[in-house]
């Protein structure tokens, strides 16, 4: 069984969708939290303020657990990203997140956005061989330091895990292929790799034959990233590329919150014929799944009215939930959803879908 690992997504995995979709969706491994970033030289307090609201205490008990990475049921556990352009960034936001005690890491080297590309971040640090090298060292050095070598503000905690989640390069594949050799010597848990090329963004063909290559060549654990969306598609991965240890869904698992909980099914149980008709470990069916995206949505609700004050913004959090799911609402009610513009209106669009259901 391959792992299923949910992708960040700037503006839509905050930290309470994905608590939300830990407790009424789940299947997934682990959550990871959109990257946390340097602005005025300091780690970004709006990024910090997520990961902390993942964390918080919510309505229910079982989400503070699973975002606590407690979840016996789920084994899922969240991990923060960061994303530099430097060694030196590099060590800010780690010393950062060390000291409030994460031991898990993962270094984005694939964000594809121009703001960020530009920057000499994300996609954009993958022409830069010596530049990487640099921030490859220091994850070797962290990983092996012991609580004695650790930064003097970090909890004690246990060695260091980093992993990287990358693109083919900015420009060219040669670009990855250049980096290999150094991402190979660096002690990482894993390597993400979405192969295409970052001026591609989120279009165009997937270069399978070059992520055939890397797959051949790259002595770390190897997770798939790139235009999941059904089971049928994981289980085709899982085939063609045994020595696979998982997938990592974004847009695919925002568009069907159920995608991850339908192939643990399937794998937990081969005698039925189609994880489309299971509700084994929270695997939606075609009968529930919209009853469950409302019991995720409601989650989404209360905890945003919690955290946010005044209308505009907690229908501008409340509101995006929807933006992958159209094709799952009908046209009439999703155009009202989006259009709401008090939280009484939106609120009125909620109770009929709610009441359809019934």
């Amino acid at each position: 069984m391959l792992k299923i690992l949910f992708a960040p997504l700037q503006g839509y995995t905050t930290g309470i969708y994905r608590k939300a979709h830990a407790e009424i969706f789940g299947g997934v491994n682990a959550y990871y939290a959109p990257f946390l970033r340097i602005e005025n030289g300091k780690p970004r307090e709006k990024d910090l303020r997520d990961l902390e609201c993942a964390n918080a205490d919510c309505a229910n008990a079982k989400c503070a657990d699973i975002a606590e990475g407690n979840a016996r049921d789920l084994n899922a556990r969240e991990i923060p990203q960061i994303i530099a352009n430097s060694v030196d960034e590099f060590k800010i936001l780690a010393d950062a997140l060390i000291a409030k005690g994460y031991t898990e890491i993962d270094f984005n080297m694939g964000c594809p956005f121009p703001m960020q590309v530009n920057r000499h971040r994300g996609a954009g640090l993958l022409n830069d061989a010596p530049t990487v090298q640099k921030i490859m060292d220091e994850i070797a050095k962290l990983s092996s330091a012991t609580n004695e070598t650790a930064p003097a503000n970090a909890k004690k905690t246990a060695p260091i895990k980093f992993s990287v989640k990358m693109r083919l390069g900015q420009e060219s594949p040669d670009e990855a292929f250049a980096l290999l050799p150094i991402l190979n010597e660096t002690p990482l848990t894993q390597i993400t790799l979405h192969p295409r090329l970052g001026k591609q963004q989120y279009k165009g063909a997937i270069d399978f034959k070059s992520f055939e290559k890397f797959y051949e060549e790259c002595r770390h654990p190897l997770i798939y990233n790139g235009d999941i969306t059904s089971v049928s598609q994981i289980c085709e991965m899982e085939r063609r590329y045994p020595k696979l240890a998982g997938v990592m869904i974004g847009r695919g698992m925002l568009a069907k919150p159920s995608l991850a909980a339908e192939y643990k099914a399937l794998c937990s149980n081969e005698e039925s014929s189609s994880a489309e008709t299971r509700n084994i470990n929270g695997a939606a069916t075609p009968l529930n799944f919209f009853d469950k995206l409302l019991q995720m949505h409601q989650v989404i609700f209360d905890n945003a009215c919690k955290t946010f004050q005044g209308d505009s913004q907690i229908l501008s959090h409340v509101q995006s939930f929807w933006e992958y799911l159209e094709p799952s609402v009908p046209k009439k009610i999703f155009k009202r959803l989006k259009k709401a513009g008090k939280l009484s209106e939106y609120q009125e669009v909620i109770i009929e879908m709610r009441g359809s259901r019934e």
